[in-house]
């Protein structure tokens, strides 16, 4: 909850170009796709083998976008020795030259300092974020993951918009992510081609590919212990084409098929009762995804209080009520109802937002946060969002 996001997003239109073509260049100085750099490591350990490729995902990903060269001089490695275990051309010494060369695996040294690389690089991206708050809602999404890691199998994650889903999956992923864990967002209109490139990048794969290429290019990146979790699945409803939906998941279904891995599909009522109401054609999909998680309505009681907790809040009663003064006239409310009715009708945001500029109304006045706060902060948004005469 930053004061910060603000001020940051006024810029981002203007960074938007530059953050591609940084991105595209970091991608570009690796050099490597992750289904090679899974065979060029195949001699290692799994251990190693794992860690090195979390680093390159971690390093491609465009939250971090890190060159090679960079990474090389952060792990005291020269930039070849990277490149040569990325490219599978990291030789036993005096092998250079002779006509059985044989792969040396990657020394203890480089692995201890690609260890700390990713303890370091992952306390960076907790103090950045957002906290996460572990409410019953994430818990059950957090199950969800772990169904489809253990059982190998898809599973089918449904609830409505606004809850936290994206949220919790972002969290899991981080938290799980030993190069085992793919987070893919999906969005609207891209048919199957967009939907194929979106889980490439994911994977390390290069887009530049055609989408046939790149579906088989990505069949050889995935693994059996690996999770795919795909966020907002509906979106592929929004399509210009009704058969590109049907394509989407049958590919999708390929990919389980081929790999044998865990599988997450995300998305809101819409998608299941889509994917129910055409059992014929994606009855394959549904046989495969044994189990079903589905999410509340709304945001539940214990999620907000949980959410409240961590700010040092205790869950008000229906009873409950808090006097507050806004724009010259007194004000009685109950935080319990107005709590209710937001995560009803706006969702979890709504109250978040609510509790993040509560806290900005008690840190100003230097005092411990309270529901009054809380509660003048819903009266501000509320009066920011109606268009009253000054006449009246």
């Amino acid at each position: 909850m930053s004061d910060q996001k603000q001020n940051s997003d006024n810029s981002q239109g203007d960074s938007a170009e530059h953050n591609i073509a940084k991105g595209d260049n970091v991608r570009a100085s690796w050099r490597v796709s992750l289904d090679d750099l899974t065979a060029n490591l195949s001699h290692n350990t799994e251990e190693a083998a794992q860690l090195f490729i979390w680093c390159f995902l971690w390093c491609i990903d465009d939250a971090h976008t890190i060159r090679m060269e960079e990474f090389a001089k952060r792990v005291g490695a020269d930039a070849t020795t990277i490149s040569r275990i990325c490219q599978g051309r990291y030789f036993k010494p005096g092998e250079e030259g002779a006509a059985s060369k044989e792969r040396q695996p990657i020394s203890d040294k480089l692995l201890s300092a690609m260890e700390q690389f990713k303890e370091m690089e992952q306390e960076r991206s907790l103090a950045k974020r957002t906290v996460f708050i572990m409410t019953p809602t994430a818990k059950r999404i957090f199950t969800a993951c772990d169904l489809a890691r253990e059982s190998q199998s898809p599973v089918f994650l449904v609830g409505p918009s606004h809850i936290g889903k994206t949220w919790a999956l972002k969290s899991y992923t981080e938290e799980n992510n030993h190069g085992h864990t793919i987070y893919v967002r999906l969005q609207a209109a891209s048919g199957l081609g967009g939907m194929v490139k979106v889980i490439a990048k994911a994977l390390g794969i290069s887009d530049k590919a055609n989408t046939a290429d790149l579906i088989e290019r990505i069949k050889r990146a995935l693994k059996p212990n690996m999770l795919l979790v795909l966020d907002e699945v509906h979106e592929l409803i929004y399509t210009y084409r009704k058969e590109s939906f049907f394509a989407c998941l049958e590919v999708l279904r390929e990919f389980y098929d081929h790999a044998g891995c865990g599988m997450v599909l995300c998305g809101t009522q819409l998608l299941f009762k889509r994917v129910s109401d055409n059992r014929g054609e994606l009855e394959q999909l549904l046989r495969r995804g044994v189990h079903k998680v589905i999410l509340p309505t709304s945001p539940t009681k214990g999620d907000v209080a949980a959410i409240a907790e961590s700010l040092g809040l205790e869950m008000p009663s229906k009873s409950d009520t808090v006097q507050v003064r806004h724009g010259g006239q007194n004000f009685t409310d109950s935080p319990y109802k107005m709590l209710k009715q937001l995560g009803e009708e706006e969702g979890l945001k709504a109250i978040t937002e609510r509790l993040r500029y509560g806290s900005k109304l008690a840190g100003k006045a230097k005092v411990k946060l309270s529901w009054e706060h809380v509660v003048r902060a819903h009266l501000i948004i509320k009066g920011n969002a109606t268009n009253a005469s000054d006449w009246e």
